[in-house]
């Protein structure tokens, strides 16, 4: 009853014609940001007066002025809602429309131009919809976008007149662009007394005043159901409205997994950034086609090849282990090799295919020049000022020497961690070692005690039940310390790259990520890859062939055994090792499966059975388009969504490039590799699709030119494989069906495995430089659209009559040159 009331409160206030505008519905529909802060500051807190004062200024630097609880901002709008009760207050800010164009013509992003061209391409590609040949109505069917690329140049207020559909800012500001521009003029509005760089912080916008506990959270609301004219090819206008609900739309297109994905209206939606993670994973998808083929067919031609039935019952009878290596088995034979040669020359076709995407998709997207013309991250300080020499401008600077010395201590700072991964992985196998060798966890049955037993079978059962009992408790002991290793490392690891690269001072967000990326994937590297390595190439050496031999330090007792020998008793770690890749591909996205899928839907059952017979609050918390119309509904309900990281693509890169490296070195020893990793993203796609339009929180809409450092990742991924597959083959695989070897007089092998490695790795490098030589990075229709683009936009600025130095004004004029 006490919420009911105050809701119809709430409402009621909202409600009044003059605290907001008659258009709040547009503005919601396309992307309100909420600030929420309490009411009144705890008085215990020795900032609070600090935090009540940055508030006060900050609203003021944004408004202005303030008339009661509305503020009425040049060019924007702020609105508190204040709920008592809970000591919290919304504040709500929108921008009208020509403040959001004084703001993109500061970040110079481009937009479509009023070019004949334009029309007459939007209007061809009507018209031409019945002429498509075979293969393209083939395509078409697979297609969910329908968007034309126009042609645009940087927008300019004092050229306004040149950019198509400036008269109509609903469809002008598409909604991630909106929402942008609305969190890029909060977290640049500074509230600074004067200039103060001794903290680090050049502008005390947004981000500082979450720092400092002012604001508890800040979101953007997702779009909702709303009545808008559409526009036709930026010249008729469909005076029917209707109602359009973006995120159906979206969700429509986006659900249907045998289709490509809807690229634009996710570019459209949540920005650049995470469109370009999507159309990666789609053509990372459709590319893995090709060896999850091949590698179906190694595996069948591995089958018939070993020719032998596993008796699973006598496995059984002597151990569950042998039984499984002996299946294990099948995937080395005669087909190896060229499976693995197919896999690294596919890692270069697929590199090279996603440089060809990108350069179209950034070209079509408009962002070929955004890292040219990025604006400086509002953390970024500058401890000197210099002219800037195209603008001849004053700016702030940081000195390179500086940023030169600090990333040169974050080297090593990261360099010092990955050894400790790495030794803390030494550490666990030396304790395995040790453990089985000493027996202390269950230590032998003494002299005395098998002798009373006075028969030497059960004497020998009890001393190997013993073994295996210590054996067991070794590896789960093992296995729990790694873990408990791995997450504490892990921990202090990810705040320590935060704090490196934030006392870094990158200028830009996109060099800010770079930096990010290579400290948290090297400690990923070494995390998944280290007992892989380990297993493949340095295990048989300590396991021995006999009790007299390999060991730990050079003592024989200290083994840490493959579990497998070959036909002559001497230790194959081969088989361990196809079981350590299948699992770990298996389990590596179940925890995220479980995240994303599992918990959601425990957690919506559980709040089903807290509002049963409620009808209103179920009805709130289904997927799909929202029931609730009034605007403190709206806004509780995508607070309660789930907040995901503020890089929604950072955590989704990682997981899918580790992947990747299992593929790329590991993949030799596991042709089902690809089919795992196939299955795994086209589940892992849609889910990823489904949680943050439905589930999340709307992520901050952000530009990208392309997927950034990982593009290097996956060129790097693809170098050491070739080296890992060919030591692999040499050494790990050898005297096995899968080599090539020949028997030599003496018995032995004809080829050395050096060789056998060294012939394989430098085949393997020449036809990945063919490859990449022959395939161009930008397709040859976008290198034509690129010039004819150049040569179009010269024409329109020359023969354009702009009004002469005229600029977006805070109310909504231009103010032309007196």
């Amino acid at each position: 009853m006490e919420g009911e009331v105050k809701k119809k409160r709430v409402k009621e206030a909202i409600e009044e014609p003059d605290l907001l505008p008659a258009d709040v519905d547009r503005k919601v529909a396309q992307g309100l940001c909420v600030l929420v802060s309490p009411i009144k500051y705890d008085e215990d807190d020795e900032d609070s007066e600090e935090k009540e004062d940055l508030r006060t200024r900050f609203k003021r630097k944004l408004v202005g002025k303030m008339k009661g609880d509305q503020a009425i901002m040049r060019g924007g709008h702020i609105k508190d809602i204040d709920i008592p009760e809970e000591n919290l207050r919304y504040t709500l800010a929108w921008y009208d429309d020509y403040k959001l164009f004084a703001e993109l013509d500061m970040c110079r992003f481009s937009m479509p131009l009023a070019l004949e061209a334009n029309y007459a391409q939007s209007e061809s590609s009507i018209e031409d919809e019945g002429e498509d040949g075979i293969i393209d109505k083939i395509m078409g069917f697979f297609e969910t976008d329908q968007e034309v690329d126009y042609i645009s140049a940087p927008f300019r207020w004092d050229k306004k007149e040149l950019f198509a559909g400036i008269e109509d800012p609903d469809t002008f500001f598409r909604s991630s662009l909106r929402s942008f521009l609305t969190h890029h003029i909060l977290i640049r509005t500074d509230v600074s007394k004067k200039k103060d760089t001794s903290d680090g912080i050049n502008i005390r916008g947004l981000n500082y005043l979450k720092l400092k506990g002012v604001y508890t959270d800040v979101f953007i609301l997702h779009d909702r159901p709303s009545t808008l004219h559409r526009r036709k090819a930026f010249k008729e206008v469909d005076e029917d409205s209707k109602v359009v609900d973006p995120r159906k739309e979206l969700w429509d297109s986006w659900k249907l997994w045998y289709k490509f994905q809807p690229l634009w209206k996710i570019r459209n939606y949540f920005g650049e950034k995470i469109a370009f993670y999507f159309a990666w994973i789609e053509l990372y998808i459709m590319t893995l086609i090709l060896p999850t083929i091949f590698g179906i067919i190694v595996f069948v031609y591995g089958i018939v090849y070993s020719g032998r039935e596993i008796d699973l019952e006598q496995g059984l009878e002597t151990s569950v282990t042998t039984a499984l290596y002996d299946a294990f088995t099948v995937f080395n034979n005669p087909a190896t090799p060229w499976f693995s040669l197919a896999l690294c020359i596919w890692g270069t076709l697929f590199v090279e295919q996603w440089k060809r995407r990108s350069n179209s998709l950034k070209y079509e997207w408009d962002v070929s020049n955004f890292e040219q013309l990025e604006p400086d991250r509002p953390q970024f300080y500058g401890s000197k000022t210099r002219k800037n020499p195209i603008t001849e401008e004053e700016e702030w600077y940081y000195p390179f020497y500086r940023l030169y010395l600090k990333i040169s201590f974050s080297v090593l700072t990261i360099a010092f961690m990955v050894l400790l991964v790495i030794a803390s992985t030494l550490g666990v196998i030396v304790f395995r070692a040790a453990f089985n060798a000493g027996q202390w966890l269950v230590p032998e049955p003494s002299a005395a005690t098998l002798a009373a037993l006075n028969n030497d079978t059960l004497a020998a059962a009890m001393k190997t039940e013993h073994k295996e009992r210590n054996d067991l408790y070794t590896s789960v002991l093992s296995s729990v310390l790694n873990a408990l290793a791995i997450m504490l490392l892990g921990f202090v690891y990810e705040r320590l790259a935060y704090v490196l690269t934030n006392w870094e001072n990158h200028r830009t967000q996109t060099a800010y990520d770079d930096a990010l990326i290579i400290k948290l994937f090297a400690f990923q590297f070494v995390n998944n890859y280290a007992s892989l390595i380990y297993i493949a190439f340095f295990k048989e050496g300590v396991s021995g062939t006999d009790d007299e031999s390999g060991g730990m330090f050079g003592n024989p007792k200290w083994k840490d055994t493959c579990g497998y020998t070959d036909s002559g008793g001497n230790p194959l770690c081969y088989p361990m090792l196809v079981m350590q890749v299948a699992v770990l591909l298996i389990l590596k996205p179940m925890p995220k499966f479980c995240k994303d899928v599992c918990l959601p839907i425990v957690l919506g059952l559980i709040s089903k059975l807290k509002n049963r017979g409620n009808n209103d609050n179920v009805e709130a918390v289904n997927a799909g388009p929202e029931k609730t119309t009034e605007l403190i509904d709206i806004i509780e309900e995508d607070r309660k969504l789930i907040a995901g990281d503020t890089d929604f693509t950072l955590s989704e890169y990682t997981e899918k490039c580790i992947m990747y490296g299992i593929i790329m070195l590991f993949g030799t020893v596991f042709p089902l590799a690809p089919l795992v990793a196939l299955i795994c993203n086209m589940v892992d796609v849609r889910v990823d699709g489904y949680r943050i339009l439905w589930k999340n929180r709307r992520y901050i809409a952000q530009r990208a030119e392309d997927i950034g450092i990982w593009q290097y990742i996956l060129e790097l991924l693809n170098m050491v494989g070739v080296v890992v597959n060919s030591l692999i083959l040499a050494f790990t695989l050898k005297g096995s069906p899968s080599i090539i070897y020949k028997e030599g007089k003496d018995g032995g092998n004809e080829y050395e495995p050096w060789m056998v490695a060294f012939a394989f790795e430098h085949v393997c490098f020449a036809l990945k430089f063919i490859v990449s030589y022959i395939i161009p990075d930008v397709p040859s229709d976008v290198q034509f659209k690129m010039r004819k683009e150049q040569f179009q936009v010269n024409q329109l600025f020359e023969k354009g009559q702009p009004k002469k130095d005229s600029k977006p004004s805070p109310n909504g004029d231009s103010n032309p040159a007196v």
